[in-house]
């Protein structure tokens, strides 16, 4: 009997080699990670290290989860107290209804102490002086709280703060931020923007190709944004300046801070205990210097930095110079101990090309810039110990 044979289309074609790349891959992988955990010389620290990560990750997990829980049922009860408020706060005395303006004007009024406010009857009668650009909002804002039956605006409107003696000194007034433009995102508001942004990703294909592109590429950077809880501008880089990633770390050192002070405040020295380090080159002023160390897969990556503050002895800041690929800035203090030790404490904030996501990558491809930082922090006590001066020759 004959074989028949089977004929696919080319999608079907497409879609099989497609899953017999992704399962060679997976065993691949699988493979790497038996040899990595299993290997006879080093397996046994590795599979040590990676219990250790794995309970301080269910720990971690354990502890989100109780934040994630509070603030939900925190919010859950606010938001019911809000509604309460909507529905049954109108049935209050003149006393309530005036510290509820009060509190009112403290959003939408720079100068809240040049307004006096006067409640007769739950109708609010405000005088006093205010900028003319907050004259119609607050009364707008202040007709919306339950209760108010009026607002009588007696007070006098000027365009200028500098036109009424009470409109002086620091305005307060603070514009209430959506939840979605600030810095730091909550547990609950971090936890229902994943959510969206899996469902986002999960979309079927039914729409067309380049709106489903640019609705997963949208539910990506949410969850990216909801993962990280960084804004926008430090995970993509954008706009950040000098600040998309924060470094910060501290070594103690047995030696005089006088020894220390010596090495860290003339960078030429720096080659001689930082490999990544290939030269330093000091302008005549001082305060420029010119570096040249070495980048990702040894490429040599130029920059110049200008020191912005020096303490003799105790600290130096510095920052990049405008234009340079790797914006940074950071500073360097030293804290002599009682005991004759010194603290070296290292503040570094850079933006790597694309941001704090650019810095994730290089920290999944090995190069972690805040384990190089304590690298060549220990060489610099390894450095400063050998080198350090007898106790009477200071």
């Amino acid at each position: 009997m004959r074989a028949r044979k089977v004929y696919m289309t080319a999608g079907e074609r497409q879609t099989h080699l497609a899953g017999k790349a992704a399962a060679a891959g997976m065993g691949f992988c699988a493979g790497a990670a038996i040899a990595y955990l299993f290997d006879p010389a080093r397996g046994r620290s590795r599979r040590a290290k990676s219990r250790d990560k794995a309970a301080h990750a269910r720990h971690e997990l354990r502890d989100s989860l109780g934040v994630l829980r509070r603030d939900l049922a925190n919010r859950s009860r606010g938001s019911a107290a809000a509604v309460r408020y909507r529905v049954a706060g109108r049935s209050v005395d003149d006393r309530v209804l005036y510290e509820r303006v009060r509190a009112e004007l403290g959003r939408h009024v720079s100068y809240p102490h040049a307004v006096e406010v006067h409640v007769q009857d739950r109708v609010v009668r405000l005088d006093g002086d205010v900028l003319a650009t907050e004259d119609e909002r607050t009364r707008r804002a202040l007709r919306h709280i339950p209760g108010v039956k009026g607002v009588e605006a007696h007070w006098t409107p000027y365009d200028d703060a500098a036109q009424s003696p009470r409109l002086q000194g620091a305005g307060r007034r603070r514009e209430p931020v959506p939840e979605l433009l600030q810095q730091q995102w909550s547990p609950t508001t971090r936890f229902l923007a994943g959510t969206a942004a899996a469902g986002m990703m999960a979309l079927p294909g039914g729409l067309p190709r380049p709106v489903a592109w640019a609705v997963r590429g949208a539910g990506a950077l949410l969850a990216a944004r909801a993962a990280t809880n960084l804004p926008l501008r430090r995970l993509t880089g954008l706009k950040a300046g000098r600040h998309a990633v924060d470094i910060t770390e501290g070594i103690s050192i047995d030696a005089p801070a006088a020894t220390v002070w010596s090495l860290v405040s003339d960078y030429s020295a720096f080659p001689r205990f930082m490999p990544d380090v290939l030269e330093v080159r000091r302008s005549a002023d001082g305060r420029t210097s010119h570096w040249t160390i070495s980048g990702p897969a040894g490429t040599p990556i130029r920059f110049d930095a200008t020191e912005i503050r020096r303490e003799e002895g105790r600290e130096i800041a510095w920052q990049s110079a405008e234009g340079e690929l790797i914006a940074h800035t950071g500073s360097l203090c030293l804290d002599e101990q009682p005991d004759g030790r010194t603290r070296v404490q290292v503040r570094l904030a850079y933006n790597p090309v694309a941001g704090a996501a650019g810095h994730a990558v290089a920290r999944l491809l090995g190069a972690n810039p805040a384990r190089k930082l304590r690298q060549d922090l220990m060489r610099l006590r390894s450095y400063a110990e050998s080198r350090r001066q007898p106790a009477g020759s200071r």
